[in-house]
């Protein structure tokens, strides 16, 4: 591995942000910064070893701020949306912000993708950062810590891992939140991207993005997507759920005696990127919403520029008989493991 490099990126309320990057012995790099613990880039080669960043991001640190799409954002301590923005845990009723439509989405605007993360521990292949949460931010009990940790391997694999400890009973779902563009160029839809995933069933999702709580084995475009198929056909594909949302913004229930989740294959560049969680769940997000305000190199950003990849445990599981997946007790510690790598396939 090469001296890892930090940086000044903005200043947010005062306080300097920073990146680091690091890069191995390949060519491999990885930018990481501590504003929301968010990914800026992900270098990888192509087919014909040219180098590119892989992870939708911007340039400049102010578009972060207010970042709709959350563009590499480490998302917690709940991902995806909680019915109602509320809950009952311990016989006890939280509200919480309802920020899409009646429902909380991603922890609502306090959900530490805009906290300002403290850099914990850093070395040449990866850092941690560490940001802790007070009762009651947010609507959630408990007083949180929260590591999240970067490493970029010699192989040259993203691995994202995560530790939360909180004093009283609460609920933790992370995940991260960055979307990947094979082509590196964020102005390209992600059509002819062939996306393969192990999973036996998606969980359908109603029209305000509620998931159902058990997955439908049945949609041909799930058995399509276990073979591997072009995202182009999944956008053309004529079933309802693909209909509700222009895309996938669907869990998917993994099969878990596989070690690998999937994998994402870009046939022009020959990117093949492959990915492993820990996590029972992956939720698919093909940038289905144009946000005009959202600007990439100069122009507003284009439907489907990228694939989100989130593992986490099925959202809204505390409305289900899953909610054991997503409380994490005083005391207790909460660990999860997300390794992805871009690799080449000829």
């Amino acid at each position: 591995m090469k001296s890892y490099q930090e940086a000044v990126f903005g200043s947010f309320k005062g306080q300097e942000v920073r990146t680091y990057t690091f890069e191995n012995d390949l060519g491999y790099r990885l930018t990481v910064m501590n504003y929301g613990a968010t990914v800026v880039q992900y270098i990888t080669p192509d087919r014909e070893r040219r180098w590119a960043n892989i992870v939708v991001g911007f340039d400049r640190f102010e578009d972060y701020i207010g970042n709709s799409p959350k563009y590499g954002a480490s998302i917690g301590p709940v991902a995806g949306r909680i019915a109602g923005a509320a809950f009952e845990l311990n016989g006890r009723a939280y509200q919480l912000e309802a920020n899409n439509g009646p429902n909380c989405n991603h922890s609502g605007s306090s959900g530490w993708d805009s906290s300002l993360f403290e850099l914990e521990e850093v070395s040449d292949d990866g850092l941690t950062l560490y940001t802790e949460r007070a009762h009651g931010c947010g609507g959630f009990p408990g007083n949180l810590k929260v590591w999240v940790s970067y490493t970029l391997t010699e192989k040259g694999e993203l691995e994202i891992s995560y530790q939360v400890q909180t004093d009283r009973d609460t609920l933790v779902n992370p995940t991260n939140h960055s979307y990947f563009n094979l082509s590196g160029d964020f102005q390209q839809p992600i059509d002819r991207h062939i996306l393969q995933l192990h999973t036996s069933g998606v969980y359908p999702i109603a029209p305000d993005g509620i998931p159902a709580k058990k997955a439908d084995r049945e949609p041909g475009f799930v058995k399509r997507l276990q073979e591997g198929v072009s995202l182009q056909d999944i956008f053309a594909d004529q079933d309802e759920q693909i209909h509700i949302v222009s895309g996938l913004d669907h869990p998917f229930e993994l099969d878990s005696s596989r070690t690998t989740a999937g994998s994402l294959y870009d046939t022009d560049s020959g990117r093949w990127l492959t990915f492993k969680t820990q996590a029972p769940c992956l939720v698919l997000y093909t940038a289905n919403v144009v946000d005009e305000k959202v600007i990439l190199k100069g122009r507003p950003m284009v439907q489907h520029n990228g694939l989100a990849i989130e593992s986490q445990a099925l959202p809204d599981a505390i409305h289900s008989d899953r909610q054991a997946d997503v409380i994490l007790r005083a005391g207790q510690i909460f660990t999860s493991t997300t390794v992805y790598f871009a690799g080449v396939k000829d």
